[in-house]
């Protein structure tokens, strides 16, 4: 009988350095600063990018983005797949010179040993969608089909095409963050409606949940939860990274932050470390006050 691979990882903590491996939510509305956010860990980083939307990237140094496209209709959706293959390539080799798809290298002007020490999915919920696609063009019964003119638009048939897509979606979140990387995944949010709203009548709790709601039972797998929010601040609204729970969302955190941090994350490693070389104890230190500028 062959020796099966151990599966347990051992480690003494107390030998751990401060922050070994950062795996970490980011929730927050559109356009609130996630992408950009996420853009500020350390260094490489590459994006995979299911929302199509670089741009927003440009001049970023030590930055690298994957984008991930669909073909139109009625093609085969390939994104998810395409997903599937850069991450076989990563557990085997993080060097993002030696990335190719379909024979092609992807970055090839990118010197070697460049390696990857963030991954970032941005959005899981487009990461999400493209996994649906892909299970409704492959299983007839996850989907419904309606005819637009020459366009056939597959739709969700009921909660078999949900529960296929969070079996597409958990799999690869989950190896993701088994890289030895820093692992940022970007979430949206939606108002969290009470439970007597109905479609007809909606009522909301005055929280924030994550959007789908479906992709809660993720959370369990961060040990960083931070919620990004523009806020005002001297007559402008500038994004602000929130790490501590507050009665709108339940964010988490195992490091020394403040209630605000501006939006680095490279900066906010690096107070934490900062703050435990003077002493810091965690859950020994009052943090500091919200400044009267801000509003939840």
């Amino acid at each position: 009988m062959k020796n099966k691979a151990l599966m347990i990882e051992a480690r003494v903590m107390e030998n751990e350095p401060p922050v070994s491996k950062i795996k970490l939510m980011i929730v927050g509305h559109e356009k609130n600063g996630k992408t950009r956010l996420a853009a500020t860990g350390r260094k490489p980083v590459l994006i995979h990018d299911h929302d199509n939307r670089s741009e927003a990237l440009n001049k970023i140094p030590g930055v690298y983005v994957l984008s991930y496209l669909e073909p139109p209709p009625p093609i085969q959706p390939d994104a998810m797949q395409d997903q599937l293959d850069i991450l076989d390539q990563l557990e085997r080799n993080l060097d993002i010179s030696k990335l190719t798809l379909k024979g092609k290298r992807l970055f090839p002007t990118v010197p070697e040993n460049t390696i990857v020490r963030t991954n970032v999915i941005d959005s899981v919920a487009t990461l999400g969608k493209h996994c649906q696609d892909y299970a409704m063009y492959n299983s007839k019964g996850l989907r419904r089909e309606l005819a637009l003119g020459k366009i056939t638009i597959n739709l969700p048939a009921g909660w078999d095409t949900w529960n296929a897509e969070m079996k597409s979606v958990e799999p690869i979140v989950l190896r993701f963050l088994a890289l030895p990387t820093d692992t940022t995944t970007v979430f949206h949010e939606t108002a969290e409606e009470s439970e007597d709203s109905t479609p007809e009548n909606k009522k909301f709790t005055g929280k924030v949940d994550i959007y789908p709601s479906r992709y809660q039972m993720l959370l369990k797998y961060f040990n960083e939860v931070w919620r990004v929010k523009l806020t005002p601040v001297g007559g402008r609204f500038i994004p602000r990274v929130y790490p501590h729970p507050v009665y709108e969302f339940d964010c988490a955190t195992a490091m020394l932050l403040d209630p605000v941090e501006d939006p680095n994350i490279e900066a906010m490693i690096a107070k934490h470390e900062k703050r435990l070389a003077e002493g810091y104890k965690l859950g020994a230190t009052e943090p500091k006050a919200l400044p009267a500028s801000v509003k939840l």
